[in-house]
C-alpha cells in the first residue's frame, strides 16, 4: 500500500497494472482508500502526478461518501429505525401480536412490521427476514409492472424476469433475453428504478455499452445520466441493511 495527501486528507492507495490498459483508472473504495488500475508503462511518479491532478474530483467523492456514512437512513432494522422504500425514508415500527403470520404495512411515513408474539406458538421470527421478504415481494410486483410498461414502449419482449440477491450489480440482461434485477433497487426513487428497467430492456436492442446503446437509453429517458449518477453515488445506502 502507498499513501498520498490531498488537501490535508491522507489517502491509502493500491496499484494494479494491466497489460492492455491504455489509461489510468481511479476508483474510490471508501473515503480513505483508492484503487488504481494503470498501464504497465506508468511509473510510480506518473501515477502520483495523475492522482494529484484529479484531487478536486477525488475529494468531492470523499465528501459524498462521508455524507452517506453520516446519513442515519438504512443503518439498522430496529424499532424506530429509518429505512428506505421507493426513495423515501420511513420510520420502522416493530410490534408483536397474536397471529401465525407476520404482516408488513406501509402507511404514510411509517412501515409497520407486525410479528407473531412468542405466545402465538411458532417461535420468535427474525425482523430482518420478514422485512427482506417484503422488500423482495414488493420489488417483484413493481419491477414486473414497470418492465411490462417500458417493454411495450420500447418494443421488446423479455423472456423472463428474476429478482435476485446481488451485492455488486443492479441488473443484467442475458443473450437469451432474461433480465435479472437486484431487489435492493426497490429502495431507490421511482425514476431511478425506471432508469434501471430501461437500461436492461435496451440491452435487448444493443447487448453492450456502446454509444449506440446509450443513445437508445436516451431516447426513452433523456435525463438518464442524473439517475445513473444517483445510483452510483447512493448505492451504498441501498446496501446498508439486510
Amino acid at each position: 500500500m502507498q499513501y498520498i495527501t490531498l488537501f490535508e486528507h491522507l489517502l491509502e492507495y493500491s496499484v494494479t497494472y494491466q497489460k492492455r490498459r491504455k489509461t489510468l483508472r481511479i476508483k474510490l473504495l471508501d473515503k480513505n482508500k483508492l484503487e488504481i488500475t494503470a498501464p504497465f508503462n506508468y511509473s510510480k511518479a506518473d501515477i502520483r502526478e495523475i492522482i494529484q491532478s484529479k484531487q478536486k474530483w477525488i475529494l468531492t467523492q470523499v465528501e459524498k461518501l462521508t455524507a452517506i456514512e453520516n446519513n442515519p437512513v438504512n443503518k439498522s432494522v430496529n424499532h424506530g429505525s429509518s429505512i428506505l422504500f421507493l426513495g423515501k425514508p420511513y420510520t420502522l415500527s416493530i410490534s408483536y401480536y397474536q397471529s401465525q403470520k407476520p404482516r408488513v404495512i406501509e402507511q404514510e411515513n411509517n412501515i409497520f412490521l407486525q410479528l407473531p408474539s412468542a405466545t402465538a406458538g411458532i417461535g420468535t421470527m427474525n425482523p430482518e427476514f420478514v422485512l427482506k421478504q417484503w422488500y423482495v415481494e414488493s420489488a417483484g410486483k413493481i419491477l414486473a409492472d414497470k418492465t411490462a410498461a417500458w417493454a411495450a414502449k420500447i418494443g421488446v419482449s423479455p423472456q423472463r424476469i428474476c429478482i435476485k440477491e446481488q451485492r455488486t450489480r443492479w441488473g443484467s440482461c442475458s443473450t437469451r433475453g432474461n433480465i435479472n434485477y437486484n431487489w435492493r433497487i426497490i429502495m431507490a426513487p421511482p425514476p431511478v428504478i425506471d432508469y434501471l428497467v430501461i437500461h436492461e430492456l435496451c440491452h435487448l436492442l444493443v447487448l453492450n455499452h456502446s454509444s449506440q446503446f446509450w443513445q437508445q437509453v436516451a431516447n426513452y429517458l433523456p435525463e438518464f445520466k442524473q439517475h445513473r449518477d444517483w445510483l452510483r453515488i447512493n448505492g451504498r445506502l441501498l446496501t446498508g441493511i439486510l
